[in-house]
């Protein structure tokens, strides 16, 4: 077995990340709640948010704090996420940049290897451990280890799995959090961190769970509901809603609005024709 080389924080540090998340979950009344894929709306309440699918190599996502030229502080940062990912790396990705937004408002870029802990950057450890401890709450996990009546001596690939699809987390963030509480040993963490993706798929699939992918999602903070919301109040004409929808991939029709609604605006040609005569 090959032994894992992982940067971790100290006991205080740790504690202190632990004691923060739990007043965010607080302040978001989600203390015992399941948090999941609803952390893609709690980001949207702190941050302008933009799915776009860079490729599954590509980075999970990244912040930008300030606003763009001229430097100045905008309202809301904004924040990418990479819809190529799977749906449980886009969860966490999203986690992780929460933290960067609460607590230290620095431009972050979250790596595609960011569960291997070799960033070398504190900063990162704790923002890994922030949307752990967001997502994977102590005392929800417990209770649902509970639940499924798994043991600490006893804990198979297959009970990490189904873990890891209840929270909606990769399974790395899972084997990690087993540890963090002291339900498994250093030893078992290793061994499970060690499964090669094959070994994970496989199992998966053996037991018939899930297995997560990346949605390719296009969207652009709420610019869909916008355009939407523009035309049936007359502000802008179809061919400039066709173009706005355009840019997430979709159609009117996608949207329930088609052509032969009654639409008072002249259209760009005929705009173009009248600008002529």
């Amino acid at each position: 077995m090959i032994e894992m080389k992982t940067l971790e924080l100290t006991e205080a540090e740790a504690l202190k990340v632990k004691d923060y998340a739990a007043s965010k979950l607080g302040v978001c009344r989600k203390m015992n709640d399941i948090i999941g894929t609803q952390i893609f709306q709690i980001l949207s309440l702190h941050a302008r948010v933009i799915y776009y699918p860079l490729g599954k190599e590509s980075v999970w996502g990244f912040t930008r704090i300030k606003g763009a030229r001229g430097g100045g502080q905008s309202q809301k940062p904004f924040v990418v996420i990479n819809s190529s990912i799977p749906i449980d790396c886009q969860v966490f990705a999203a986690a992780h940049e929460l933290y960067h937004i609460w607590e230290d408002d620095k431009v972050d870029v979250v790596p595609a290897y960011v569960m291997d802990d070799e960033t070398g950057d504190r900063n990162e450890l704790k923002a890994n451990r922030f949307a752990a401890e967001f997502l994977v709450e102590e005392e929800l996990l417990i209770k649902e280890l509970r639940t499924y009546g798994i043991a600490s001596d006893n804990v198979s690939l297959k009970d990490i799995l189904i873990l890891s699809e209840l929270f909606c987390v990769p399974y790395r963030t899972m084997v990690k959090r087993l540890f963090e509480i002291g339900f498994i040993t250093k030893t078992d963490r290793n061994r499970f961190l060690n499964a090669s993706e094959q070994e994970v798929m496989i199992a998966r699939k053996r037991y018939a769970l899930s297995i997560p992918k990346g949605d390719e999602k296009i969207a652009i903070d709420n610019l869909t509901e916008l355009a939407v919301d523009a035309y049936e109040n007359k502000r802008i004409t179809f061919e400039k809603l066709e173009y706005l929808l355009d840019i997430s991939n979709l159609k009117p029709v996608d949207v329930g609005i088609s052509e032969s609604e009654n639409n008072p605006f002249p259209s760009d040609d005929e705009l173009d024709k009248i600008m002529e005569e």
